[in-house]
C-alpha cells in the first residue's frame, strides 16, 4: 500500500498541456496529475486558455498560470492553440426532478346530447 503523493507541482511558465506537465513529473500517476490540474483550475492557480486539436483524437486543453497575461495568450495562439469554446455553444446540465402524480384524463362535459328516437309500437 503506497502513501499519497504530496509532491508539489511546479506549473511551467507560459502555456502548457497536461502531457507537458507529465514529462516534467514522470513519477506522478497520470490520473493524479489530472486531479491536481482540475483542483488548481478550480482554485484559480491556473486557467484554461485554449485547446490543441490534433489531426486524430480529442482536443487537448491548454493552460497557463494565473494571472494570464496577453503575451502568454498571443504566444499560445501563435503556436496553433485555438481559443476555448465559447459558453454560448455549451449546453448546461441541470437536474430535473419530476413529481410522480397520477394523471387522470379529463372528459369534457357534452351538451345537447339527445338520445336517438326509439320507435315503440305496441
Amino acid at each position: 500500500m503506497s502513501a499519497k503523493s504530496k509532491t508539489p507541482i511546479v506549473w511551467p511558465e507560459g502555456h502548457f498541456t497536461i502531457d507537458q506537465v507529465q514529462t516534467s513529473h514522470p513519477d506522478m500517476v497520470n490520473i493524479t496529475l489530472r486531479f491536481r490540474v482540475k483542483k488548481a483550475t478550480e482554485n484559480g492557480e491556473i486557467a484554461t486558455i485554449g485547446r490543441l486539436k490534433p489531426a486524430i483524437g480529442r482536443p487537448k486543453l491548454v493552460f497557463a498560470k494565473t494571472p494570464v497575461t496577453e503575451d502568454v495568450i498571443k504566444a499560445a495562439y501563435a503556436t496553433g492553440v485555438l481559443p476555448p469554446l465559447d459558453d454560448s455553444t455549451r449546453v448546461p446540465v441541470i437536474n430535473v426532478k419530476q413529481s410522480v402524480k397520477a394523471v387522470v384524463p379529463t372528459v369534457p362535459a357534452t351538451t345537447d346530447v339527445k338520445a336517438p328516437a326509439q320507435n315503440i309500437s305496441a
